[in-house]
């Protein structure tokens, strides 16, 4: 009997330990993959922020880039402007500005010069135009065509005094000069700058692609080079684009524009530069 119960104890024993083994495996096994569960969220959780943080400079960058920009635009403005208000004048600018608009109506191809035969042709009938006939009340236009500088006065002598070489043109410098004989070069050179077109802005500056995006251009490169050959042909360009909505014609145009080498292939290099130009992988 005894014996029997002695048994009995230990069989229940044995089953306890055995359970609580499984238990202790059950427990450590849980364990284990959450710890491989937080490793993998550690690392993801790195990697947003390390695209975060590259994306962060890269837009500091461009900031910093515009802002350098628009200072030293703004230098070179404020240092024009200063020039301007040393070199002044004591003639009118208004006078000048309209001796201008004059000048450019007839200096159609922009080249600077102007017929001297046309010119004095139609500043004769402008000002036959500004005249006011007797009897007739004059009207606003021709009141402003009286006032300030009057060109059309002059005689057609002093106009051909300023074609020098004889060519039956004239510059706006000569014009300049006839008008105000007296005025120095100091002073014409101020003038002139008066009237001289606006420096164009300078582009901003394009960001650069981000290592995920220039992951993403290189993925698909490496996917429609089917014979491995580290270069693209027009059908395999095509293969790659013609998902994006680009019309045909307009591939064979890429091909021809970043095919630098002119060796009928785009290579990797090339490749980037043509996705980059697109514009699809800026927000990347």
């Amino acid at each position: 009997m005894a014996d029997a119960e002695a048994k009995r104890a230990a069989n229940i024993a044995a089953k306890e330990a055995e359970r609580g083994a499984k238990n202790e495996a059950i427990k450590a096994e849980k364990q284990k993959k959450a710890a491989e569960r937080a490793g993998e969220r550690s690392a993801k959780e790195k990697a947003e922020e390390a695209k975060l943080a590259a994306q962060a400079e890269t837009a500091a960058k461009r900031e910093a880039a515009i802002a350098a920009k628009e200072e030293a635009r703004k230098a070179k403005a404020d240092d024009v402007k200063g020039k301007k208000k040393e070199q002044g004048s004591k003639y009118s600018k208004k006078d000048v500005f309209e001796l201008k608009k004059v000048f450019d109506e007839y200096d159609r191809d922009r080249s600077g010069k102007v017929s001297l035969d046309e010119f004095t042709k139609k500043l004769a009938d402008r000002k036959n135009k500004a005249m006011v006939r007797p009897g007739e009340k004059s009207s606003l236009e021709q009141r402003k065509a009286q006032e300030g500088v009057s060109i059309s006065d002059l005689s057609e002598g002093a106009f051909r005094e300023m074609d020098k070489d004889g060519d039956g043109e004239v510059e706006f410098e000569e014009l300049l000069r006839l008008m105000f004989r007296f005025a120095t070069d100091k002073e014409i050179k101020t003038m002139l700058e008066w009237v001289a077109p606006a420096p164009e802005p300078e582009p901003e500056p394009k960001a650069e692609l981000s290592k995920e995006a220039r992951d993403q251009i290189n993925s698909i490169f490496k996917l429609y080079d089917k014979d491995k050959s580290g270069a693209l042909t027009m059908n395999e360009l095509k293969k790659a684009l013609e998902k994006t909505g680009i019309d045909p014609d307009e591939i064979k145009g890429y091909f021809k524009d970043y095919d630098k080498d002119g060796n009928n292939e785009i290579d990797k290099t090339e490749f980037l530069a043509l996705m980059e130009s697109t514009g699809a992988f800026d927000d990347l």
